[in-house]
Parts: C-alpha cells; structure tokens; sequence
C-alpha cells in the first residue's frame, strides 16, 4: 500500500489549525517527542512530565540499595521498569521505509541504568529532566529519549486518541495496545485498552500525538550541555575558542562533573522549547507526500507493462517526470530548507522522489520498495514487477564527498546482491561548484566506462535542482 496520510485514508480534513500530528501511514517521519515540550503542559496533558520524572525518581530510588548487585532481584526489576521498547503506534521516529523499529529496547535499559548508577555515586538523588541521564551516557538518542515518553505517557496518548477521532468521526475499534503502562503496585508495564483506528499498513492500533510535542532533536541534548558549559569546558579540556568536544568526549565530560549536567537541567525554562514547525516543514520530512500528489494528479503516467523492456522503459518515465517537477514545475523549492535556503540532505530528496514515483507506480502495478536491505546494504529504491526483471535506483547528491563511489562501487554491489537487471543513478545538483559542474560533464563518460567494465546495464539521469536563474539574467 502506498503512503498514506491518516487524514486522507480516514477521510477527515487537517488543517494547520489541527492539535494533532497527520501521520504518513506506512512511512515514519523522522522527528520524534521532546520530553522539554511537555515540561509546561496544562490541561489534559498536565503533569505529564511531573509522571515521567517520577517514573524515574521511583527506579533511582529502588537501584540505590542494589547499585552493586546486579543479578539481585530488586536490580532486575529496575531494569525492566527503564525497558523501553520502541511502539510502532504512531508513525515517527527512524524508520527508514514502514514503521517496525528496533525491538525490545533492553540495549537502551542498559545504558539508562548506568546512567542513573552514575548520577547516584556522584550524589545526584533525583533528577529534574529525564535528559540529564540522555546526556551521562552514549547511544540515548533522540530515538530513545522519544521512546521513554510514549511508553511511560501510553495510557495519556490512548485517550488522546480516543477524544480526537471521536471529535472527528473517525472508526475505531476495540484494541490493546502492550507496554502503555507501569503498575506500580505489580511492578510490571501492563496494556492499555481503548476504542483506536486501525493503521491499514501494519494493522495495529494508531496512536496520534499534539504536533506541538514533536522535534528533531531534543531541547535538551548533548550539544546543547557543551554550549552551557562551553567556557569552562574549552578551558579545562585545553580546546581553542572555535573547538568542541566530540560527542564520546562530551559524554566523558558530563561523567567527570555530574553537578554541570544538573546545573544546565536547572537553568532551562519552558520558553526555551522550539517544536518543529509541521505545518511549514522546513526540512521537507512530512509534506513531501502531499506536494508531490499534487504533481502527479496532473502529470500521469499511461505505459502498459508487460515485458521486461517495458519496465526499464517505465522506470526511465519515472526519472524524468521527477527530473521535471523538480526542474520545470518549481520542485526544486522543496529541495531547499525554507529557513536558510541551504540543499536539504540526501533523505528528504529520496521522500520527494518516493512521492512523485510511488502513485506512477501504483498506477501500473509496479512494487517500489525504499531503503531495501539486498544482503549488502540498503539499497535508496527497487522497482519490481511479477516479471522477472527488477532494478535498483541510487540517489546521490553532487556534493556528496563519495559522489563516484555511488555509482561504480556502491550501485554495483547492490545489483550484484540482488541480482537486478538495470541500475539507475540519480544525481541532484544543488549548488554552482565547480566540482557539481565537473562532476556533471564527467558523468556520460564515467556511465559508459562503469558499463563497460561491470557489464551491467547502468543509466543514469541527471537533476538539476539549482535555483533557476530569471529570465532578465539568463543571456541569449
């Protein structure tokens, strides 16, 4: 099934007006839950961070008797009280193509325990922000962090859920939906019952989340810990006035002087939380989907498919259809961040490229697949049919420092793996270089050469995605 905005599937209108996050159904958008933006809550979602910190206050309470016995009983329950498995409920998060994450979250346990046996050897009894512990430890990204607020928040987003689509009329059925709870009684996560939608993709329960809540990076994060303490830091680190840390050196850093970390916890206001702006989406990791409909609405494709020839021939009308919007139909706006004007990254033009080809597709029953593991790597997109052709397409930015490797090593070993019948690379320029334009008259004869030397049948279209120059400028 193609993506899907819940919104359109549901049949209900959004509007920037909307409380809630338009989930993409079938495609996570990589921005994720700041614990900071619930920090000054009022309302319905009052106190939610005040339970997040207690739900933590309650497990340094019971490690501390058991720091040093780690097989005890009492420390197993610890660990399992910080488990924090990601919910593939609400369409955000890191998952490249789909919404099935990374599993049982015990690696994340792991490292929430030795960050609260540190904060509690440096005397550090409680904590104000759960990112104080993000911060003592590596590898507690803004993925995890995410993951600790819908766990410990489920229940408040269930019945979230459950007033919003029955003010919008949206089906719903009985669900329940695991690990939403704490039972603090039993000492163990329980389920949490509701009348939910259904995701049509993954048919699990649907949980939907005020937009207001969502960024891409904590408020509070590692970087953010170094320009608080930053003099101080540079000094005792010997690091000139333009140097950082590292983020392994940071982590070090906070170990070494806990009290920092609480310090900056302390300092931080509600004012200082910035959610991303959805509705503008300056990035482009959300309105891809609907802007690129738009185009493909009124620029069909009608090609009957029914040999292997067929289906090169339709992927090449795909390429070009997206080489146009981007070019002819003011689709290289969205390949720019709407704050600064600067290229947006490789990701965000695989998702225009996803939308503008994904309905192409759907229309002639060809399969295409993002980020498709094909035993040496994922490869950017796979077209397929029931034939037995199938190809692979990579998309490179002409600035990427590994821009050839993309094609002649990277390309090549995906369709070695896959056994695919053609390869297609994508290259985007995005700037005036001099390396984007060298690259981009060496590249018919680096296709032929790539071809002649794998002897596979590799093509390539390039996408100029610069910003077109006025007519008044352009000289005849």
């Amino acid at each position: 099934m193609p993506a899907i905005y819940f919104s359109d599937f549901f049949g209900v209108e959004y509007t920037s007006e909307c409380d809630w996050f338009n989930p993409i159904l079938g495609n996570d958008t990589r921005l994720f839950i700041d614990p900071f933006e619930i920090y000054a809550e009022t309302g319905d979602w009052s106190g939610a961070h005040a339970e997040v910190i207690a739900h933590f206050q309650r497990a340094m309470e019971m490690l501390a008797p058991v720091i040093d016995r780690p097989s005890s009983p009492a420390y197993q329950v610890v660990a399992e009280l910080v488990r924090f498995p990601e919910p593939p409920y609400f369409g955000f998060g890191y998952v490249e193509d789909g919404q099935d994450g990374a599993g049982g979250g015990r690696g994340l346990a792991a490292r929430i325990v030795k960050a609260m046996t540190i904060a509690i050897r440096e005397g550090l009894q409680d904590i104000s922000h759960f990112e104080e512990l993000a911060v003592l430890v590596p590898l507690i990204g803004p993925d995890r962090i995410s993951d600790t607020m819908c766990n410990i928040l489920g229940e408040r987003f269930v019945r979230y859920t459950e007033r919003v689509c029955a003010e919008l009329g949206v089906p719903c059925e009985h669900a329940v939906v695991p690990h939403m709870a704490y039972d603090t009684k039993r000492l163990k996560w329980v389920p949490v019952e509701g009348m939910l939608p259904i995701n049509p993709v993954s048919h699990r329960p649907l949980l939907l989340t005020p937009k207001r809540f969502l960024d891409e990076l904590p408020t509070m994060n590692p970087d953010d810990w170094f320009d608080h303490n930053a003099e101080h830091l540079r000094a005792r680190w010997n690091l000139d006035l333009n140097q950082r840390l590292s983020r392994p050196d940071i982590v070090k850093a906070a170990q070494a002087e806990p009290l920092l970390v609480r310090q900056w916890a302390q300092a931080k206001q509600p004012s200082d939380g910035k959610p991303y702006d959805v509705d503008t989406d300056p990035v482009g990791l959300h309105n891809w989907l609907e802007l690129s409909q738009r185009y493909v609405a009124s620029n069909p494709l009608s090609l009957a498919i029914s040999s292997n020839e067929d289906l090169m021939g339709f992927i090449e009308e795909c390429v070009k259809s997206f080489k146009h919007f981007v070019e002819q139909e003011g689709g290289w706006v969205l390949l720019r961040n709407d704050d600064t004007g600067e290229p947006k990254r490789e990701e965000s033009i695989q998702l225009l490229f996803k939308g503008v080809v994904q309905n192409h597709c759907r229309a002639a029953g060809v399969m295409l697949d993002r980020e498709v593991e094909v035993g040496r790597g994922p490869v950017d997109f796979k077209f397929s049919k029931n034939l037995a052709a199938r190809a692979l397409l990579e998309v490179k930015k002409m600035s990427h420092k590994r821009f050839w490797d993309g094609l002649e090593n990277q390309l090549v070993i995906y369709m070695e793996a896959d056994q695919a019948e053609a390869g297609w690379f994508l290259p985007v320029m995005l700037t005036d270089t001099k390396n984007e334009q060298r690259r981009l008259a060496d590249m018919p004869a680096r296709i032929a050469a790539a071809r002649h030397e794998t002897g596979f049948d590799l093509r390539a279209i390039a996408v100029d995605g610069r910003r077109p120059k006025s007519a008044s400028t352009v000289k005849s």
